[in-house]
């Protein structure tokens, strides 16, 4: 897991900026603040960022990270990360990550044992700030706002909807409020898997930005202990679903289902999560249940 407080340490940090999708005088102060300050710039393609920094007197080394380097380049960024380097990430137009090289990139870098920020800048609303920084990978991605129900039981049943429906084919983001924050990360451990890669991420580009990166399991207990910070509001980002088995048994399916009602789902709706987790149909999952336990 990973905790990063990232105007509050002295890490260096990778930048995910954000440029115009066409008219150049769209970028914004910030984003060219940061070009400025940063060691190196990665980009999609020299020749388009080139006409960028030229507009507003940029001048900085380039290097490129597209689609077919992105793995290459990890190993020359770390050691770039671990010299003290900071490092902006651009596309030829819009934000890195969202449909446009970055996104191997973060998922492989974070894999290493450097300590480092990842941030985005200029890059629109909160849960693109956050998609963009969590470097998950698919390139599909459903963004729900806040969850609507407040009560534990029609909340976890929002919740279930939006996971059965998209987290298969698609990383799900959405926002919650200080007041059910915890609330809602611990009904994700009773809906996921456990292992499943969640961002937990608050106070997006002010002085508290804070970005809690790790498996649902482990998230859930930061977010329960002392050390979290309740203050601000949230963007929760669930990685799509990958971890599937598909060989269980008619026993394990039942059993699967059982441990689901113990939890307090309805039948319907537990059959329609293991189906989900399992890739199975919901009629035959709920008929399986009812062949073992009625």
């Amino acid at each position: 897991m990973k905790v990063q407080q990232t105007f509050k340490n002295n890490w260096p940090t990778i930048y995910l900026v954000g440029t115009p999708i066409g008219n150049l005088n769209d970028m914004s102060n910030r984003a060219i603040k940061i070009l400025n300050e940063v060691d190196i710039i990665a980009c999609e393609d020299t020749r388009n960022t080139q006409v960028l920094l030229k507009k507003f007197n940029i001048k900085k080394k380039l290097i490129s990270l597209h689609m077919h380097n992105e793995t290459e380049r990890i190993k020359e960024i770390n050691q770039a990360l671990s010299d003290g380097k900071n490092i902006a990430i651009v596309s030829d137009a819009g934000a890195p990550v969202i449909s446009d090289p970055g996104a191997a990139f973060i998922n492989g870098i974070n894999q290493t044992n450097t300590q480092f920020n990842v941030t985005a800048v200029n890059v629109g609303p909160a849960y693109i700030h956050a998609i963009v920084a969590a470097g998950f990978t698919n390139k599909q991605n459903y963004f729900h706002g806040f969850i609507e129900h407040k009560t534990e039981q029609t909340k976890k049943e929002e919740l279930i909807s939006i996971i059965n429906k998209y987290n298969n084919e698609a990383i799900v983001s959405f926002y919650e409020s200080v007041h059910r924050i915890k609330s809602t990360v611990a009904l994700l451990v009773e809906i996921l898997d456990k292992e499943q890669k969640i961002l937990v991420a608050r106070e997006l580009t002010k002085i508290n930005e804070e970005f809690i990166f790790g498996s649902t399991l482990e998230v859930a207990k930061f977010v329960a202990s002392e050390s979290f910070i309740e203050k601000g509001e949230f963007v929760i980002v669930v990685d799509q679903f990958s971890n599937c088995k598909t060989d269980l048994t008619d026993q394990e399916l039942a059993d699967e289902v059982a441990s689901y009602l113990a939890k307090g789902f309805k039948l319907k709706q537990a059959s329609e999560v293991v189906a989900n987790l399992y890739n199975k149909k919901k009629n035959e999952v709920y008929k399986i249940y009812l062949d073992f336990y009625k």
